[in-house]
């Protein structure tokens, strides 16, 4: 009986010490959607955040011109690339209305879900704004300022406020 009970014992003492050192394995990198902060052991499954954010949005909007007034602003191209690999925090949108170029601005990550667009300027147009995506839907709220030379050298801040609704294109 000694002998069955002490075999019982070691055998138990032996499981819990075996199933205490294994290591819990996931995604160990911090800056990843799949974060597993009890995990010990990286797996190679981690999904950067920004990698959501990638991708080709069909978009709509409207414009703000002035308080009150929207204005309808169709058939917006959005375009998210990688910028870097050296930051994971990082990435470039490209929008264009089809009228002009494709207009590239830097962005940065502020959540999981949110990011923010620097205040850049391209030629006489200075851009700054935020956006999240959900799934597949991006929502981006941009403010463009443009300043305008009149004819007596008087400068003008023409301000408009767009908001862009898109939807995430199905890859192939």
């Amino acid at each position: 009986m000694k002998k069955n009970l002490f075999i019982l014992l070691f055998s138990l003492f032996a499981v819990v010490l075996v199933s205490s050192c294994e290591k819990k394995r996931g995604c160990t990198d911090p800056n990843s959607d799949n974060f597993d902060s009890e995990a010990i052991d990286d797996d190679d499954t981690c999904v950067p955040t920004r990698e959501k954010f990638v991708g080709e949005f069909d978009s709509y909007g409207t414009i703000e011109a002035e308080a009150g007034v929207l204005v309808s602003y169709d058939q917006i191209a959005v375009d998210i690339v990688d910028s870097t690999e050296a930051n994971p925090q990082k990435f470039i949108m490209g929008y264009s209305n089809f009228d002009v170029a494709v207009n590239t601005l830097d962005c940065n990550l502020a959540g999981t879900y949110d990011f923010n667009i620097n205040r850049q300027e391209i030629g006489v147009y200075a851009y700054w704004g935020s956006g999240n995506i959900n799934g597949r839907v991006l929502e981006i709220e941009m403010t463009r300022t443009e300043e305008i030379t009149q004819p007596d050298m008087t400068i003008l801040i023409d301000t408009i406020f767009l908001n862009l609704y898109g939807l995430k294109e199905i890859e192939p």
